[in-house]
């Protein structure tokens, strides 16, 4: 099944396999998380290795997968090692469609889980709760 290798690659992540990831996607893949909203496979291929140049110890665990007919809602936990952004949870929302991903939609809080560590930015956040 595509989403099981999919998932794996997520688990996986790092340079080496990014080809593997992006040949699980339809060519009009569309991909949207709190940060950025991409509308083909070539543009998340660069989204993703630029990623993997800044940060190269990225962790993703696939805590539950949930199957409704062709979508599925993933849980996972994140944590980017020698980072100040502390470990997180969220939920992404993956359909897919002849054998290949075709949307991604990851849910999860960019002001509690980056925002919030910043030096200066946090302090601003933590008033305006």
């Amino acid at each position: 099944m595509i989403i099981n290798k999919y998932l794996k690659c997520w688990e996986n992540l790092n340079p080496e396999n990014v080809s593997e990831l992006i040949n699980c996607l339809d060519t009009k893949f569309y991909f949207l998380d709190p940060f950025v909203e991409l509308n083909d496979k070539n543009s998340f291929n660069k989204h993703l290795l630029k990623i993997l140049e800044k940060h190269k110890k990225l962790k993703f665990k696939i805590i539950l997968k949930i199957k409704s007919n062709s979508d599925y809602l993933i849980k996972w936990n994140f944590k980017i090692e020698k980072s100040f952004v502390k470990p997180f949870s969220g939920i992404s929302e993956i359909k897919t469609k002849e054998g290949l991903i075709i949307s991604h939609i990851d849910y999860w809080d960019p002001v509690r889980n980056i925002y919030a560590h910043i030096p200066f930015l946090g302090k601003i956040f933590s008033l305006l709760k």
